[in-house]
């Protein structure tokens, strides 16, 4: 509605600043019948412009009169003496509005329409120049009420009803409060209606204070509460039920694999493995249940491997402590062999029995790892025993740094290489020289086996220095395989020769490691 209102208001702004009006009102001098048309059809014009614009009328300051239609109006000095031209006067040039009721000067009989008057100023000066009356036609509000609903005064006067013949008549009420909104249940017409108001910015000349006014049997609006009332009681149980099929075939599907889980957990958490979940309807638990049943399946396996192992690692145990009876039998038997060599001048058997004795102490260690030097001193005495059965044909020589001798190596890792240089790199007609030497470097230790023997054909390197080559033979793969294990797989063995020319099989571990627990 305030936006209905908003828009004439804007409208009659337009008209009382546009040129035509200004232009009619400001030109005292204007004798020409011509002139006088066509200023009169420039503001028919604008009017035309507006639909809801029934009638209007300009009067002039000094008493020049402009009507659209040729209905009588209130002429220009009884105009000036109304109470609605003082009303003008007073506002000022704001839009003042006459209900159908006040108008009845501006319309003719029996017909109902707005009136709004409104000072016509000039707009550089200010001044005076005359009036603008405007009749609106009632349909302004009609898209905006229904047949319920009026715009009245506060003791109840009808100004506006969708049924013009309402428009005068009094509702059968108690006078509303202007002030706030209310409402309140009423008789009216043998029924009994809800009656709500609402304060109106609208004012009119005669009012101050109109109100919203919308009148609903009582009846009506209850059906359509109790429409409300059962859908809302239909959805709720629809609600309910749902909610209970919910809880029946999910809710209560899960709760149970819950607590089958649960006990299942406990069981498995007091020891028991041999428990199973049973299966379930729903994929997502059928799935959890299988994933349950296989990881216990898992578990018992594993606990099965390390149990055979467990046995395994005693069993080896065992045999190792029985095996190291024999060892100290041999021990006393290879020193009686020693003194008995010594007693018959026969030194070479002697230093071979002493060295055998060495060799088998160092064997039957149980620590995996000795110093270099102990090493060391283990293949001296290989190499010294080897010596003497192959009728001195080698000789061999000892270079290691200093440093190096302290760190820590895989035992027996030595003895093989030395064995392959003794086994391969001389023949019966030729003699030769093993070296041993070694040194530490960026955190690496580098011992080489080094012969001037026969030496071996590329195509025999090639399948030696192969990554897993088999060709490397029994003892060198061992101790290849043993050191990457060990150590890790930048370490190991690598083999280097020329044929004729000799072999050099060089060997790199970690240094500056802490003595193994």
């Amino acid at each position: 509605m305030q936006k209905s209102i908003s828009e004439v208001n804007t409208f009659s702004d337009f008209v009382i600043s546009s040129n035509e009006i200004q232009s009619f009102l400001e030109d005292e001098d204007s004798e020409s019948i011509i002139e006088v048309y066509n200023e009169q059809q420039s503001m028919a014009g604008l009017m035309y412009g507006n639909a809801q614009v029934d009638d209007f009328t300009v009067y002039a300051q000094e008493g020049q009169v402009v009507h659209l239609k040729e209905s009588s109006i209130p002429s220009f000095s009884r105009f000036v003496t109304s109470p609605f031209h003082r009303g003008l006067i007073e506002q000022k040039g704001r839009p003042v509005w006459l209900s159908p009721l006040d108008n009845q000067g501006w319309a003719d009989e029996g017909e109902f329409l707005l009136t709004q008057g409104r000072v016509i100023k000039d707009i550089d000066t200010l001044e005076n120049l005359g009036y603008l009356i405007i009749n609106i036609k009632m349909q302004l509000f009609d898209e905006l009420f229904s047949t319920e609903e009026f715009i009245a005064t506060p003791e109840g006067e009808i100004l506006y009803a969708k049924d013009y013949e309402q428009i005068g008549d009094n509702l059968d009420i108690t006078s509303l409060n202007s002030n706030q909104p209310g409402y309140f249940l009423t008789e009216s017409g043998g029924y009994q209606s809800l009656v709500t108001y609402v304060p109106s910015s609208f004012q009119t000349f005669r009012h101050d204070s109109l109100m919203l006014v919308s009148i609903q049997r009582w009846d009506v609006l209850a059906s359509e509460v109790f429409l409300i009332r059962n859908t809302t009681i239909a959805l709720l149980a629809v609600a309910i039920l749902l909610a209970l099929l919910f809880n029946i075939f999910y809710l209560r599907r899960i709760s149970q694999f819950i607590q089958e889980s649960l006990i299942r957990m406990k069981q498995v958490e007091g020891g028991s493995l041999d428990v199973e979940m049973g299966a379930f309807q729903l994929r997502e638990l059928r799935n959890i249940s299988k994933g349950f049943n296989k990881m216990i399946g898992r578990i018992r396996h594993l606990i099965e491997d390390v149990r055979r192992e467990q046995e395994d690692k005693r069993e080896a145990q065992f045999q190792v402590l029985q095996e190291q009876i024999n060892p100290h039998f041999l021990y006393n038997t290879l020193e009686s062999i020693n003194a008995m060599a010594a007693m018959n001048g026969q030194k070479d058997i002697s230093r071979m029995t002493i060295n055998l004795g060495k060799l088998l102490r160092i064997s039957i260690n149980g620590d995996f790892e000795v110093t270099v030097k102990e090493e060391l001193r283990h293949v001296t005495s290989y190499l010294e025993i080897q010596k003497i059965r192959f009728d001195h044909r080698f000789d061999f020589q000892v270079d290691i740094d200093g440093s190096l001798k302290q760190e820590w190596i895989l035992k027996l890792v030595l003895q093989p290489l030395v064995e392959n240089s003794i086994k391969y790199a001389f023949t019966e007609e030729m003699s030769g020289e093993i070296k041993i030497r070694g040194h530490a470097h960026e955190g690496r230790g580098f011992i080489f086996v080094e012969d001037n023997g026969c030496g071996v054909s590329r195509e025999v390197l090639e399948s030696l220095n192969r990554k897993g080559s088999e060709p490397l033979g029994h003892g060198l793969l061992n101790v290849h395989k043993r050191l990457q294990l060990y150590y890790g797989y930048t370490f190991g063995l690598m083999v280097c020769a020329e044929e004729n020319q000799g072999t050099i099989i060089k060997m790199s571990f970690p240094i500056g490691r802490r003595k193994p627990e």
